[in-house]
């Protein structure tokens, strides 16, 4: 316990810019190996399916990770992540508000948040406008590159069957997503430290990241809460570069936008 009361200390320090979680020493995995494996497409696969595929799991691994914070400790008697623990939905400077059905902004505490996140995207993904159940029943053969960028009626998944809003609504989810596991790392990442689960938390989130930037799902302002970490794995290597010019381009597979936000809305 010695060696985690040190991490606490360190970690509420105010002199202390540097939050634990950004630092080298607390970057690693439960296990090693190249995460490209499990993002790059395989060849016969169309890439819509891929991503279909990419977001069921994504949305799989982080539920894993909010089930550490939303569980109730029975010595406590509350979760971990709690109303009174956090009574906004914040990463660092970043706060975010949930946008009612009359399309106003609302802040909610994030354990509110966080659930209707995970309500949202599970009735996403079981969407069968969304994500059709057996997409090639009637889905033409996989065209070629040169096909795609010849079809000025193209978007990703149409030939597997998938809607042309398919493309928005993938980053959309992406985005709330990526907002949960920014909370996870500011307000949270000592509980995951105290459970010895905070390699397991960078495994999720590298690999949430890696699909996110070479497919094109996050926005760069989206990124900025997290963006350190983000730096630190491109310069270890774990993470390949990707360049800004390829984010411009609609449907590329890499790269992320550009703009920059700390007080941001939901757009469910």
């Amino acid at each position: 316990m010695q060696h985690n009361d040190s991490a606490h200390q360190t970690n509420q320090t105010p002199t202390n810019k540097i939050p634990l979680f950004f630092r080298e020493e607390h970057s690693g995995f439960i296990a090693r190996g190249n995460f490209m494996t499990l993002a790059m497409k395989p060849q016969l696969v169309e890439q819509g399916e891929w991503l279909a595929h990419q977001m069921s799991e994504q949305y799989r691994l982080l539920g894993g990770m909010l089930k550490i914070v939303q569980e109730v400790d029975p010595t406590r008697g509350k979760s971990i992540c709690s109303d009174q623990s956090c009574p906004t939905m914040s990463a660092g400077s970043a706060s975010y508000t949930w946008i009612d059905q009359n399309r106003n902004p609302m802040p909610l505490p994030a354990p509110t948040y966080t659930k209707h996140i995970q309500t949202w995207v599970g009735g996403k993904v079981l969407d069968t406008t969304l994500f059709p159940v057996d997409p090639f029943a009637t889905a033409p053969a996989i065209p070629s590159p040169a096909q795609q960028s010849s079809d000025p009626s193209y978007w990703l998944g149409k030939p597997s069957g998938f809607p042309q809003r398919y493309e928005a609504e993938l980053k959309n989810m992406y985005k709330q997503m990526f907002r949960c596991y920014a909370h996870l790392y500011w307000s949270h990442w000592l509980a995951f430290w105290d459970l010895g689960a905070y390699r397991e938390l960078n495994t999720c989130f590298v690999h949430f990241v890696n699909v996110g930037r070479l497919y094109g799902l996050l926005a760069e302002r989206d990124v900025e809460p997290m963006q350190p970490l983000v730096e630190l794995w491109v310069k270890q290597g774990v993470l390949p570069k990707v360049g800004k010019e390829e984010a411009s381009a609609p449907g590329s597979a890499g790269g992320m936008g550009q703009g920059a936000s700390q007080a941001v809305s939901a757009a469910a």
